[in-house]
């Protein structure tokens, strides 16, 4: 399936199946975990052993975070991971169009 049919067909399903724009979104934010633990990863010029040994963990738990379909990321080892990384975590919550509040993370 091309890309711009992929993006119709999720489109399209979201808008009418609230059990898939669920499943969509649940999927979405466990791919987006792991991409940003392999990104800060690499731009820290870390091997996953490397990563796990400086974060007090194995290479095969890294390995697992950075898969998309992991669903046991917990913020504490996000905090690690990032300040591993030399990366500052922040949280941030919003409310509308004007009300955001963050807050950095300190591991």
């Amino acid at each position: 399936m091309k890309r711009d049919q992929h993006e119709e067909y999720v489109r399209n399903r979201t808008a009418r199946s609230p059990r898939f724009r669920r499943a969509y979104e649940n999927y979405s934010r466990q791919a987006d975990l792991a991409i940003l633990v392999c990104k800060m990863r690499e731009a820290a010029g870390l091997s996953q052993a490397q990563l796990a040994e400086r974060v007090g963990t194995s290479q095969p738990a890294i390995a697992r975070l950075e898969d998309g379909e992991y669903t046991g990321h917990s913020l504490k080892i996000l905090e690690k991971i990032a300040a591993a990384c030399g990366f500052q975590l922040r949280l941030r919550a919003r409310r509308g169009p004007k009300v955001t509040l963050e807050i950095p993370l300190v591991a």
